[in-house]
């Protein structure tokens, strides 16, 4: 590895990828993709990490970002899944009881599970793979079948994500980004 790679390396950027059990659409529904935003918000208030791209799509999670000192990724990703889990179900079992089924998983030890057990997460080890995965995360939803379930035409203007705020200097609604571009200049 290069110099400049290990250096970029050392930034401590890491690209995760979170999913929901079997793939099952949910965050379509504003009520549970607020849970998660909301959440976000709360990691980079309390200064967990650092926020630089995101997207929610209905099924799944993309985030580029940093941990901050005093948390590691471990310790954020048991936290985050375990709370965004709890209050999804609890809303589910509220509002929308006819999909608790989509989450059933009953084993001896719990007999729901919202998140896939293991998450995946990268480590962004150049300006390019950084570039890359922004890149591709802010398609998602232009991609297959997502543009017509999603309804619509420019990244942009898919509500949970940092698309709008590279693309048109708009701060995000939900969360406060660390712009990545600093990093690439």
């Amino acid at each position: 590895m290069g110099k400049f790679a290990k250096k970029f390396q050392d930034n401590g950027l890491l690209f995760i990828t979170n999913t929901i059990i079997d793939w099952n659409k949910i965050f379509h529904l504003s009520r549970y993709a607020l849970i998660v935003m909301n959440s976000l918000k709360y990691c980079i208030e309390d200064e967990w990490f650092e926020l630089y791209s995101y997207i929610l799509m209905p099924n799944h999670l993309h985030l580029i970002l940093k941990v901050l000192k005093n948390h590691t990724i471990e310790q954020i990703s048991r936290d985050f899944n375990k709370y965004t889990a709890q209050q999804i179900l609890l809303t589910l079992k509220d509002k929308n009881p006819e999909m608790l089924d989509l989450f059933w998983v009953g084993t001896k030890k719990q007999n729901y599970r919202v998140w896939q057990e293991d998450g995946d997460i990268k480590n962004v080890i150049s300006p390019q793979f950084l570039l890359q995965k922004a890149e591709y995360i802010h398609n998602n939803p232009l991609r297959g079948d997502w543009r017509k379930f999603l309804k619509v035409e420019r990244s942009e203007d898919y509500e949970y994500s940092s698309a709008r705020f590279y693309v048109s200097g708009v701060e995000d609604k939900y969360v406060r980004l660390s712009d990545l571009r600093k990093l690439v200049v």
